[in-house]
């Protein structure tokens, strides 16, 4: 499929969610475990639009990682861009992780009570809640970092840089191991944190650089 048509898709799939979240009741999706002045939390839940909504989301991450890439033709000199497309991504992607991690509160829950519910929502702590937490917070990492790390690893955008019109691509001659493309993620995400320093700190607009491009010989292309 054309990088240019799933750009459109991406687009499309990005005003369902936003309309969803503006328009319809809010969902409680993925879990959680609160104790807050001495009460306890525990919540967690999906619901089948949510999933419908993963799907669509994962199947266009899918195509995309396997479409032809496009020829990038002039360094990206910005980084507004670049943060803006992270947050697409950040909601693209616990948008897609969070039905599936609630999927594990809403079937133990029912079979331990033998009543099936979408959203569970108690404020009595039940064996297993910790390990719930804990395979959630695993599961939800984990998808996070490789959700970033793919599109180095195959050379693509990430959905938010495709909808942007950018890509960030290895230096010639550079090849990214999935170590490099790991550490270049986290790196990443502390440029996102310090965003106020990170325009005026190792940049080079010409290359389409910012300090952690420069780390891991990376670059920013229009595309």
């Amino acid at each position: 499929m054309d990088q240019s048509l799933l750009r459109w898709l991406f687009i499309a799939l990005l005003a369902v969610i936003i309309f969803l979240s503006f328009f319809t009741e809010p969902m409680t999706l993925g879990l959680a475990t609160q104790w807050e002045n001495g009460n306890y939390r525990f919540s967690g839940g999906t619901r089948p639009e949510a999933l419908v909504l993963t799907g669509l989301i994962l199947a266009l991450y899918i195509a995309l990682m396997k479409a032809k890439r496009v020829k990038p033709y002039a360094p990206l000199p910005g980084a507004i861009r670049r943060f803006f497309a992270f947050w697409i991504d950040f909601m693209l992607v616990m948008m897609s992780v969070s039905p599936i991690v609630g999927i594990l509160p809403v079937l133990l829950e029912w079979r331990r009570t033998g009543v099936h519910e979408w959203t569970i929502d108690r404020n009595v702590p039940m064996p297993g809640d910790s390990l719930q937490t804990i395979v959630g917070l695993l599961v939800t990492v984990a998808t996070l970092l490789m959700y970033y790390v793919l599109p180095l690893l195959r050379e693509r955008p990430s959905p938010g840089a495709c909808i942007l019109g950018y890509v960030v691509i290895p230096d010639e001659g550079v090849h990214l191991s999935l170590r490099d493309a790991l550490l270049r993620t986290c790196l990443g995400f502390v440029a996102l944190a310090s965003c106020y320093l990170t325009p005026f700190v190792g940049r080079d607009k010409k290359k389409g650089k910012i300090w952690p491009d420069k780390v891991f010989n990376t670059r920013a292309m229009l595309a």
